[in-house]
């Protein structure tokens, strides 16, 4: 975690992801609208992996993993692989988008709960996969409507990783 940045660069990305896994515990299910509940570590993440390098992105997804797997109590490798490799692969989305437009963080939230649910679904795979899958879409979709307010949040606790990347 040190490669990744300084201490207090990784104690403020470790803080936004256990607050969102606390959010996701405690509100969640409060919050839950047409079926569809937010993913907030999901949402953290993408906000997280879209503005950092690989590895820190990695690093984030394995500690994302890990609290939602100690959260369900269940599937614990295939949380910690789905989360870790998806945010990998969005943290590439920097090469192919500009960090300073806000709207950068929709592609990022699509790809990276399509690609986190599509692994988990493929490491573990649910006799239902239907209920499944439109579980993972109204959660994707919900997390679309914050994605914007979320990653300007994450943006003002996290500055950009280079200075020409101010905001």
């Amino acid at each position: 975690m040190l490669l990744s940045g300084s201490w207090r660069g990784t104690l403020r990305w470790v803080g936004l992801v256990a607050l969102a896994a606390v959010l996701q515990g405690v509100w969640a299910h409060r919050l839950r609208a047409f079926g569809a509940t937010p993913d907030f570590p999901l949402l953290v993440l993408a906000c997280l992996s879209v503005g950092t390098n690989p590895t820190t992105a990695a690093w984030a997804g394995f500690l994302t993993g890990l609290l939602l797997a100690s959260m369900l109590e269940q599937m614990v490798g295939s949380l910690i692989v789905s989360r870790t490799l998806a945010a990998t692969v969005v943290s590439y989305l920097s090469i192919t988008l500009s960090m300073r437009h806000g709207l950068c963080i929709l592609p990022a939230v699509v790809l990276l709960s399509l690609l986190a649910h599509g692994m988990l679904y493929l490491a573990a795979p649910l006799a239902e996969g239907g209920a499944f899958w439109r579980a993972a879409i109204g959660s994707m979709v919900y997390n679309m409507g914050l994605a914007i307010p979320a990653y300007w949040l994450v943006r003002r606790v996290l500055p950009p990783m280079h200075e020409d990347d101010a905001l």
